[in-house]
């Protein structure tokens, strides 16, 4: 972060839309995105003006060449690469892929800060590499971008960032204390039914002003909480619970790759939603992870992506877990599955 052709912002998605406009990306201009994606990042590219063409990912969650190769056309300018939860992809293959072809690569590796691969960061081999800092760290945001040509620094006067960072002690607390993490079970079912009955099913996709700096309090601490140590301990975690919980792992997490520093532990269930409620019942909370996709992916077109969202959820493993929590997890996971049917099938 420290590097001249680095920017932060308030979120990563800003950085996302700032670079593209600094590598004059834009109208006229083709990305080639995953279907399997969270959808901030596909409303940045759209809001900056780019069209997007979906690819499926094939059954290691990678780029598919054969996929990929009947989607060029002379408007295609870039491979957008996610790597997923923590888990590099091969950054210089897809390099040298890009270069080939005349074409940008973009490396999302915002669950993937700290992750290495062959020793160098993920992120080195783009033209653009985008990180999400408040994933690894418990801040309140922080979206840092790294580019070729980078965009101006944000403008905004920078927030306080003392109510979000409110919220996130809230779900640390509720997730120690039995009452509170049975009232926050009870609260967030209620704000997300209340987005979706005031026409905002997409509220979680929304950019904000991409001229917004990080908050204060994030600039603040990231200094005081980066440390060699985050990506062992959250190696350690995940592996933690690879021993224990193997058998419910989708098999493309289910060996930790050297260099990677894990966001999250994946787990598949027939029914993730439930599950997850029945988690935090026992003061576990986890994600269901990418469950909406962008509204302009047609999702039946995308099979493996689908399965992926309907199916896997994700645990926490960051730094600040003790043993004791990881037991915990544990033993709230095997509560829950032998109490509610799980399947374990093969993607598609």
């Amino acid at each position: 972060m420290n590097q001249e052709n680095c920017r932060i912002f308030s979120r990563a998605r800003q950085a996302i839309w700032s670079a593209c406009k600094a590598l004059d990306l834009g109208s006229g201009d083709t990305v080639l995105v995953p279907a399997y994606h969270h959808g901030s990042e596909v409303e940045a590219l759209v809001q900056a003006g780019l069209t997007v063409k979906y690819y499926e990912i094939n059954d290691a969650l990678e780029p598919d060449e054969v996929t990929l190769l009947p989607l060029l056309d002379e408007n295609v300018k870039a491979l957008y690469l996610i790597h997923y939860l923590g888990f590099p992809q091969d950054g210089a293959f897809w390099r040298k892929w890009c270069d080939d072809r005349n074409l940008l690569l973009i490396e999302d590796a915002a669950q993937a800060f700290l992750t290495t691969k062959d020793d160098t960061p993920v992120g080195a081999f783009g033209h653009m590499a985008v990180f999400c800092l408040y994933k690894t760290y418990g801040i309140p945001d922080g979206g840092a971008v790294v580019s070729i040509k980078p965009p101006q620094p944000p403008q905004l006067r920078a927030e306080s960032g003392y109510w979000r960072m409110v919220k996130r002690h809230l779900n640390w607390i509720a997730t120690r204390r039995g009452e509170v993490g049975f009232f926050h079970a009870l609260v967030k079912p209620a704000i997300a039914w209340w987005k979706r009955t005031n026409d905002r099913p997409h509220a979680e996709f929304d950019m904000g002003n991409p001229d917004t700096p990080p908050s204060v309090m994030s600039s603040k601490l990231l200094p005081k909480l980066l440390c060699q140590e985050t990506a062992r301990k959250r190696r350690n975690n995940y592996e933690f619970l690879l021993e224990h919980l193997a058998g419910m792992v989708p098999r493309q997490f289910a060996y930790l790759p050297e260099g990677a520093c894990p966001f999250a532990f994946p787990l598949e269930v027939q029914d993730a939603q439930q599950f997850l409620a029945r988690l935090r019942r026992r003061g576990i909370l986890g994600l269901l992870f990418w469950i909406n996709p962008h509204p302009s992916l047609p999702v039946e077109d995308f099979p493996r992506s689908r399965f992926l969202r309907e199916r896997v959820l994700a645990l926490p493993v960051h730094q600040e877990l003790t043993e004791r929590d990881m037991l915990r997890i544990v033993r709230a996971v095997r509560e829950c599955s032998a109490s509610l049917p799980t399947q374990f099938a093969a993607v598609v």
